[in-house]
């Protein structure tokens, strides 16, 4: 057995698990909500312990741990640049810390990278050599794999995808930036969008205008749509559009054997898969390019950060 500790550091959870690094399974898990208010010395701390736990119980030595981080990573794969969600991550040895505190080899990749790995490794993506891999959730991210590895680029910005400018004059996206990818099809943009146009005067005659504007979410726009609201279906496509714009421009450049989409907006299923299908097919040169979903589910961020272990 080849046993290894994966950690996922994510802004709403902390999730560990030992991981039989040769199959690819979870062997047990734990997972905490993230301390979010405490810092990053809480997170660190409450992870270390979950990791100690699954060290104790594992059925044989544990040979690493392999860290899917939530915010930017530096290029050397141990060194965390920030987090959006918890303050204190700042130009933090992640990997040192942990191989002093642990005794095991350590490594560390944000959370889209991670999962690009898992996915490549142990999910949807295997049987190509070349794959682009995005969440598609509140946010965008994503990761990138070329010739079977982990590719980071000079200074580990390679892989956001969510951040290519596609309408320059578009709406601000979290990056500071205008007309970003996460701009005009994340969770955040599309339940923003369907607010602007319920002020309009179509809004009266959605169903969306029942549900109070702070409280409206992009899976609310989904159901809306699926059920044939004509508000939400408008909102939705447009956002589905732009996703797969932003799909077969990266293609395009990369030209990878598979494209596989995860995160909490492709719960949509047909809905989302089917109009950004639609729209690569019309604009990606290689007729051939596939798109599916993820297949690791919760367990993609521990299996991600296992899955970094087999790249050293």
């Amino acid at each position: 057995m080849n046993l290894v500790i994966g950690l996922d550091f994510g802004g709403t959870k902390l999730a560990a698990g030992l991981v039989d690094l040769t199959h690819g399974a979870v062997l047990a898990r734990r997972t905490i909500p993230t301390p979010v208010t405490a810092g990053a010395p809480a997170s660190l701390d409450a992870m270390l312990a979950m990791a100690r736990e699954l060290m104790d119980s594992a059925p044989a030595p544990v040979q690493g741990v392999g860290v899917s981080f939530g915010g930017p990573v530096a290029a050397d794969g141990r060194t965390v640049r920030f987090s959006m969600h918890v303050a204190g991550w700042e130009q933090m040895p992640l990997a040192a810390r942990i191989e002093s505190l642990l005794g095991l080899p350590a490594a560390v990749a944000n959370d889209g990278d991670a999962a690009a790995l898992a996915e490549f490794h142990f999910g949807a993506g295997r049987g190509v050599q070349h794959l682009l891999y995005l969440t598609v959730s509140t946010g965008i991210g994503g990761g990138i794999i070329i010739g079977g590895r982990l590719h980071r680029g000079e200074r580990a910005w390679a892989g956001e995808a969510g951040h290519q400018t596609l309408k320059p004059d578009g709406p601000p996206c979290p990056c500071g930036r205008n007309g970003c990818l996460e701009a005009l099809a994340s969770g955040l943009s599309i339940a923003r969008e369907a607010r602007l146009r319920l002020r309009g005067p179509d809004g009266a005659f959605s169903v969306l205008a029942t549900i109070p504007p702070d409280a409206l979410t992009a899976q609310h726009v989904a159901e809306a749509a699926a059920s044939g609201d004509a508000l939400a279906r408008a909102v939705w496509n447009e956002a589905m559009g732009w996703l797969g714009i932003g799909i077969a421009s990266a293609a395009n450049l990369l030209n990878p054997g598979r494209v596989v989409l995860g995160g909490g907006l492709t719960r949509a299923g047909a809905l989302l898969f089917d109009p950004v299908r639609h729209v690569v097919a019309q604009r990606a040169m290689d007729p051939e390019l596939s798109i599916v979903p993820a297949a690791l589910g919760d367990d993609v961020g521990i299996l991600g950060g296992a899955a970094l272990l087999r790249e050293s």
